[in-house]
């Protein structure tokens, strides 16, 4: 593949993207630039790999997948109705003020009515704003959030739902309490599951939008965080799945993977909780582990601080998944967002252990029994 053929290559991309640009089928952004770079990199690459013709092939399927994975041109987003969970604090706070800035009827999902939460969104909201009490983990609060937001609509559409309420607990799965996992597992996973089902009569009205919250580590699991991967892989798995299923009823299913944020899931009390797991333990798992190790602590003090504060960018994701004339199956942003899943999807087990071990030594506990075992190991 010569340097004729590649900017051959290069300018055909350049002009598709600029004909959709025209036709109002792609948003001008940076993106193309950036896509461009890629598709200069990958062509030089494989130049000097493959023949003339492979590579050609190659860099024009790279450059088909790339024009498809472009922004869309947005809707209209004054007048349109988005019911979201987890409003209290964090990112479904700040997505509930950012769409009503737009001018987006929200109905903003909350946990504890008249606490801290609702008045942050009272304060900075307009008053199209209302907020619902939901609890996502009983089945009968959300039914009666459904009929709340059916009855304020008062006969307008419902656009969108965003499935954002979660929660998350870190520690070794025989330290933590039974009663824990569950809670994990029914807020993270089963609470979409409550939600989409009670609102979908909604949707199908509207033909509109789902939006769900899952995680990078719901595609590639970490140590100490089991219950909350296996939930966010669980959601990811059914976003996915009612993608194909809804597209039946001309309903949008989206999936938002964030990494590396500083969001409300994180501080909880986990000196509360430890103390919580260590009553509810039997002895054997006492002994065996010892108390210190019901409370993981990172060995970053304060690892919170290297978390992005700025939601911002996974705002204007899920805003996008919500208000794209072609929304797309899925929306990363962040830290390791793309780059953890896919080395771990793609990378050799072997050699995937090399590094993944550093996410435990990121705690400053060493169970007794690990250190037991470490030792037969050694002779």
């Amino acid at each position: 593949m010569d340097v004729h053929q590649t900017a051959l290559l290069l300018g055909a991309y350049t002009g598709f993207v600029t004909l959709g640009i025209i036709r109002r089928s792609v948003r001008l952004t940076h993106q193309p630039l950036l896509d461009l770079l890629k598709l200069g990199a990958v062509a030089a690459v494989l130049s000097l790999l493959c023949c003339g013709p492979v590579a050609a092939v190659v860099v024009a399927v790279v450059a088909f997948c790339l024009y498809h994975s472009l922004p869309s041109p947005q809707l209209p987003a004054e007048g349109k109705a988005v019911f979201i969970t987890g409003c209290d604090r964090g990112l479904g706070q700040l997505l509930a003020i950012h769409l009503d800035s737009r001018g987006v009827q929200v109905f903003a999902g909350c946990l504890f009515p008249g606490g801290e939460g609702e008045a942050t969104l009272k304060s900075k909201c307009s008053e199209r704003l209302r907020t619902v009490p939901l609890d996502v983990s009983e089945p009968g609060k959300v039914k009666e959030a459904a009929e709340i937001v059916k009855k304020e609509l008062q006969g307008k559409e419902l656009w969108g739902v965003v499935n954002n309420a979660g929660m998350c607990y870190i520690g070794c799965l025989e330290v933590m309490a039974e009663q824990d996992v569950r809670r994990l597992v029914e807020v993270n996973f089963m609470g979409q599951v409550h939600v989409t089902r009670a609102f979908l009569p909604l949707l199908r009205h509207s033909h509109g939008r789902l939006v769900n919250v899952a995680s990078n580590t719901g595609l590639a699991p970490v140590p100490f965080h089991m219950a909350y991967c296996a939930s966010k892989a669980a959601v990811a798995c059914m976003s996915e799945s009612l993608r194909l299923e809804l597209s039946l009823l001309d309903i949008k299913v989206s999936t938002i993977i964030p990494s590396g944020y500083r969001t409300g899931i994180l501080q909880y009390d986990s000196t509360a909780a430890g103390d919580r797991w260590w009553t509810t333990a039997n002895k054997e798992i006492q002994d065996s582990y010892g108390r210190d190790s019901f409370y993981p602590e990172n060995k970053t003090k304060d690892y919170r601080s290297i978390l992005n504060p700025d939601f911002s960018g996974i705002v204007y994701k899920m805003t996008d998944a919500l208000l794209e004339k072609h929304p797309q199956a899925f929306y990363y942003k962040g830290l390791l967002a793309r780059s953890l899943p896919f080395l771990y999807l793609h990378t050799p087990t072997c050699i995937a252990d090399l590094f993944y071990p550093t996410f435990v030594t990121w705690y400053n506990f060493h169970p007794p029994c690990m250190k037991k075992q470490d030792g037969k190991k050694a002779q």
